[in-house]
């Protein structure tokens, strides 16, 4: 594999002279071995067309650096839609720009002396700002090869003396602005967990505190998160509420820092360019900046994916580049959230990678302690110290999300390692099956549903819930009048963030509020769906304004039979018979940030089948069973896979399947009210977390119980069986708990265990007297 470093050197303007342009291309570190000329023509429409995609993307319901929402997304679909089209626009007419004829002599040298294995910088040298706000990484080039990062710079680079690395931990100097709106709890949080780091927080600093701090102490990295605007081509930050200023404002200090060896800035905020031409000047070799304003999501998820990547060996550039590419995952909820951060070099000199950022000390063999055939035997008090350490290190790391994958991927596996269930005789599911589809046609008719109702009506079930959207049906109709006629609940659905009609779907007309109930439903971000919305507050331009779920609502019909009701106990707090409904918490069990709007609980799912079914046809036909209907909740709806993909879903069980099985959305409503139903009447428990404080003390058990392992001292074969004994009963508490209806930590508490029992053995390693060989 080879480093190389390319450069395109580009003069001119777009909308008359075009672009004289330089192509530069030799092993990174070295003098370039190719050079070619060419050049862009002038293109106005180009510069026209970045123009109306900024304007576009400008104009989104989208404040910089503040949290959006996951359930309703506050950008209208049609200003979303527009940006994403202006984007596209944009991104065709730059390929077609880089295809002209006068620029082939760049082109062709760049494809034909680079290899995808290379390791590659590309840096586009300008000063004219158009260029540098178009998105170069849609060039095919940079698709073609994997191992290449655009960069902006200067037309004139800075080469400077690399200075040598005087730090054994990198040290990071970081600067959290004006916090109006803005979560910057979450960058620092990142920053905290940085293994090797030494962070400095200057929170809401006077500038002078800032300037101290530049000229005390040497710094590796500088980092910036707050707001940030770029005026007249001049960028400042605004440090806390009261002031902003310029980086020519700290001129002396930056110049001082890069001085003493500073390598890298972040600048986490908004439209950096005009940082970046400050800084320049100053000789920083490398800065990370946003082009255009960018939402707090974006900005903190930009920053966990590069450390990711960076602290764990990477470079500096392909760091970047993969974490500007797993942005992607978020521009269904913010168009062009990839286009948004960039490098700017100043020094061509090769970026440091984060080991080089560090001075490791020579040991030679005779200074390195040699192990004994037995570990352990520090005191408590050390023991305790280092249960609070590492305890406090695993609810941090929690207290990010990082761990919530993890969390989440473990919570399947203790849902499919329930008993089975045995099936419900109080829901009997009527579905529409493929065969049906084809007997009846799809939509199923009116006339059909109508039917159903009158064969399920003489048995007298307590309701019938209608899984099938009807919004045109009008009361004089006969399905109509069956709806008036019979305890049938309806369904609607208010519009998602994201969804393609933000208005949602209206119910049948004039039917009460009693009688309608929405399908909306909340999936975690793996396409997992692990929770059941009950109750929610749509839009107030909602076709659907209902606030009850098509499942609760059911389940409510056949409980108000028994003369069960539902009661507030308080705000957080529901009562459904021998039931208390608790809603998920923005941070509950291992999610972390959960927008966690409505009354949302966590849904224990059945094995096998879950309620006794028939099919449509069979209950047309009179071939179906109905005795005992009093006493059941029928649920009519579509299991054809094909008239209706998107009403399948993923469960806790299916993602344990290769390969994935999906449900229907009329067997999720099942498991609801199954699941409703058993706990108001026969006390089953409902699954929930439990309070924060609780999992703080079941964590920091386990760490105690991790470092009480190494209490005595004791062979390295006895230590490994006792820790795997541990993690063993570990598991094998936190399923039983699970059983009863209790979701304790169980990744975090292993890493507690594991950690304790660890770092207690390291430190007893570390301050063993006068290590002597092992006989």
């Amino acid at each position: 594999m080879t480093e190389k470093l390319v450069t395109l050197k580009l003069e001119g303007d777009l909308e008359s002279n075009g672009f004289h342009v330089l192509l530069e291309i030799g092993e990174d570190g070295s003098r370039p071995d190719i050079e070619a000329i060419g050049s862009l023509p002038p293109n106005p429409a180009l510069l026209q067309q970045l123009h109306k995609w900024q304007d576009s993307y400008r104009l989104l319901d989208t404040p910089s650096r503040i949290q959006p929402v996951e359930i309703t997304y506050v950008g209208s679909l049609h200003t979303v839609e527009t940006c994403q089209q202006e984007a596209i626009n944009l991104g065709n007419q730059l390929k077609t720009w880089l295809l002209s004829d006068p620029f082939t002599p760049i082109d062709q040298p760049l494809r034909e002396e680079l290899s995808p294995t290379d390791t590659v910088r590309l840096v586009i040298r300008t000063t004219n700002p158009h260029l540098q706000h178009l998105p170069w990484h849609l060039w095919d080039v940079i698709d073609r090869y994997p191992q290449i990062e655009i960069a902006l710079g200067t037309p004139t680079l800075k080469r400077l003396e690399d200075r040598p690395v005087r730090h054994s931990t990198v040290k990071i100097l970081a600067i959290l602005g004006d916090s109006n709106g803005i979560d910057v709890a979450a960058d620092r949080q990142l920053l905290e967990a940085i293994p090797g780091a030494d962070v400095t927080f200057l929170v809401e600093p006077q500038r002078q505190r800032i300037t101290e701090q530049l000229w005390e102490q040497p710094w590796d990295l500088l980092f910036f998160a707050g707001h940030g605007r770029t005026e007249a081509g001049a960028g400042k930050i605004f440090i806390n509420p009261q002031e902003s200023l310029t980086l020519e404002e700290l001129k002396y200090g930056l110049r001082e820092a890069v001085r003493q060896g500073l390598q890298l800035a972040i600048f986490n905020a908004c439209d950096g360019l005009g940082l970046a031409n400050a800084l320049a000047p100053l000789g920083l070799p490398q800065m990370i900046l946003m082009r255009e304003p960018i939402p707090d999501r974006v900005a903190q998820t930009f920053l966990k994916y590069f450390l990711d990547a960076y602290v764990t060996g990477e470079s500096l550039y392909l760091s970047a580049r993969q974490a500007r590419e797993r942005l992607q995952g978020l521009e269904d909820r913010f168009p062009c959230a990839s286009w948004l951060p960039i490098i700017f070099q100043v020094n061509p000199v090769l970026p440091k990678r984060w080991s080089q950022l560090i001075t490791v000390p020579e040991t030679t063999t005779a200074q390195r302690p040699i192990l004994r055939p037995q570990v352990g035997g520090l005191p408590i008090k050390s023991l305790l110290a280092i249960s609070a350490v590492v305890t406090a290190s695993v609810g941090i790391l929690r207290w990010t999300g990082i761990l919530q994958r993890s969390e989440l991927a473990a919570y399947d596996q203790l849902m499919r390692q329930q008993p089975a269930q045995m099936v419900d005789q109080r829901v009997l599911l009527v579905e529409a099956t493929k065969e049906d589809v084809n007997t009846y046609g799809y939509p199923l008719p009116d006339q059909v549903l109508a039917q159903a109702i009158d064969q399920l009506s003489p048995h007298q079930p307590r309701v019938i819930g209608l899984d099938i959207f009807r919004p045109e049906v009008a009361p004089s109709t006969t399905l109509g009048q069956r709806f008036q006629e019979n305890n049938v609940v309806a369904l609607c659905r208010f519009g998602l963030a994201g969804g393609g009609n933000q208005e949602g779907i209206a119910p049948p007309p004039q039917l009460p509020a009693t009688q309608v109930g929405f399908s909306n439903v909340v999936i975690d971000p793996d396409g997992i769906l692990r929770r059941q919305l009950l109750f929610a507050q749509p839009d107030t331009n909602s076709l659907c304004s209902s606030h009850t779920s098509l499942a609760m609502l059911i389940a409510l019909h056949y409980l108000d039979a028994m003369g069960i009701q539902l009661e507030t106990i308080d705000e957080q707090h529901l009562r459904l018979g021998a039931a208390n409904l608790t809603p998920v918490e923005t941070h509950s069990g291992g999610y972390q940030g959960l927008d966690a709007r409505g009354f949302q609980i966590l849904l224990r799912y059945g094995r096998g089948q879950v309620a006794d079914r028939i099919t449509l046809s069979q209950l047309l036909a009179g071939e179906a069973a109905l005795e005992n209907l009093d006493n059941h909740a029928v649920l009519i709806g579509m299991s054809d896979p094909n008239s209706n993909p998107t009403d399948y879903f993923l469960t806790p069980i299916g993602a344990g399947q290769w390969p994935q099985e999906t449900i229907p959305g009329i067997d999720f409503h099942a498991q609801t009210i199954q699941h409703l139903v058993a706990a108001a009447l026969d006390e089953q428990r409902l699954l929930k977390p439990p309070p924060l404080w609780v999992d703080w003390l079941w964590i920091a058990g386990w760490s105690l119980i991790g470092c009480g392992l190494t209490f005595k001292r004791r062979g390295w074969l006895i230590w490994l069986l006792s820790l795997g004994m541990a993690t063993l009963a570990l598991y094998g508490i936190s399923w039983w708990l699970f059983l009863v209806g209790l979701w304790v930590p169980l990744v975090p508490s292993a890493m507690a265990l594991g950690g304790g029992s660890g770092g207690a053995i390291a430190k007893a390693l570390i301050h063993q007297p006068d290590p002597v060989p092992v006989e």
